[in-house]
C-alpha cells in the first residue's frame, strides 16, 4: 500500500473544544443499518477557520427517526410546509452537501459504546443566527 495522509486527515478523531463552532456540510453518505436494513444518513463537517480547522464531527440520523434531524433541516434550509413537513431524499441531500454550505454547529462530548469520545454534533443553527 501507498498513502499520502493529509494535514486534515491527521485531525480525523480530534477532539475540539464543546461549544459553537462556524462548519461546512462537506459529505453526505448513506449506509445500510446492520440490526433492521434501514438507511443511515451520514452528515460530516468540518471546521472552517480557528484553532479547530480541518477539525470534523459527523451526524448521523436513521431513516425511522428522521424527526431527530429537524434543527439541521431547518438550519441547511430544507423547505418545510405546515402541512406536509420535510419533504427529504438521498438526492436533495446530496444536491445541499455539494454545495457546501457554511451554518454554525454546536459540538458536545459524545462516548461510544467502546468508551472513546468523539466530537459530537448537538445543535445547528444557519450561519445568519
Amino acid at each position: 500500500m501507498r498513502a499520502i495522509v493529509s494535514p486534515d486527515d491527521l485531525k480525523t478523531g480530534e477532539l475540539m473544544e464543546p461549544g459553537w463552532h462556524v462548519m461546512e456540510l462537506d459529505q453526505y453518505s448513506e449506509k445500510e443499518a446492520a440490526t433492521d436494513k434501514s438507511t443511515n444518513c451520514s452528515f460530516r463537517f468540518k471546521v472552517l477557520d480557528g484553532p479547530y480547522k480541518g477539525y470534523s464531527a459527523k451526524a448521523m440520523f436513521n431513516e425511522k427517526a428522521l424527526g431527530m434531524g429537524k434543527k439541521l433541516w431547518a438550519a441547511l434550509q430544507v423547505p418545510f410546509d405546515k402541512e406536509k413537513g420535510y419533504q427529504l431524499s438521498t438526492e436533495m441531500f446530496e444536491q445541499i452537501a455539494a454545495a457546501k454550505p457554511k451554518l454554525k454547529v454546536y459540538i458536545k462530548r459524545g462516548k461510544s459504546n467502546q468508551g472513546n469520545e468523539f466530537n459530537d454534533p448537538a445543535d445547528f443553527q444557519p450561519l445568519a443566527a
